[in-house]
């Protein structure tokens, strides 16, 4: 009876830890790659007032306008962990000294705008390998061959603080153009 009751056990705690995790925050998987994608509410927005905005950005490149939004480059873009109230001690090497990249479209619809970023890739340090040129977070996040995001990934400090990076980083804010 003991061994019947230390087998159920074992096994209702490998059923419950064993969740498949598609998504995080606004990071989902989508043909075996990780996606960023937000809408944003935004009234009078424009592809040219995107355009302005993001040109003067310094991660950001290749701005160019297509029909319903914007496409450009996220180059080595970084985390400040800080910011959003993580110590050092808390956050891991890989969000710390990461430089994240990829390709960003944005479309415009009805007051609102929807940012995305595929093809995301990084360089850093892992703790225990060097990134030193441009690999795909999807390699590093995900397993079961990009099927379900990775648990270590699925955490305040990892995706989650890529997340909020990604979304300060990336949404509109608007200047004024009488700043003086």
């Amino acid at each position: 009876m003991k061994n019947l009751l230390l087998l159920l056990l074992v096994t209702s705690v490998q059923i419950a830890t064993a969740q498949n995790t598609t998504s995080y925050g606004n990071f989902k998987l989508a043909e075996q790659e990780i996606i960023y994608q937000h809408v944003f509410e935004q009234d009078s927005l424009t592809p040219a007032k995107l355009e302005t905005f993001y040109k003067t950005l310094p991660y950001v490149s290749n701005v160019t306008i297509q029909t319903d939004g914007l496409a450009f480059e996220v180059n080595d873009m970084t985390v400040d962990y800080k910011k959003f109230q993580f110590s050092q001690v808390a956050t891991p090497a890989i969000i710390q000294t990461g430089k994240y990249s990829g390709s960003v479209t944005i479309a415009i619809k009805d007051g609102r705008y929807r940012v995305t970023v595929k093809a995301i890739q990084l360089t850093g340090d892992n703790v225990y390998k060097k990134i030193t040129t441009k690999e795909n977070l999807t390699s590093y996040a995900t397993k079961n061959n990009g099927t379900i995001l990775h648990p270590d990934w699925c955490r305040p400090n990892q995706l989650g603080l890529l997340d909020k990076a990604f979304t300060d980083r990336l949404q509109y804010k608007h200047t004024s153009d009488n700043d003086w």
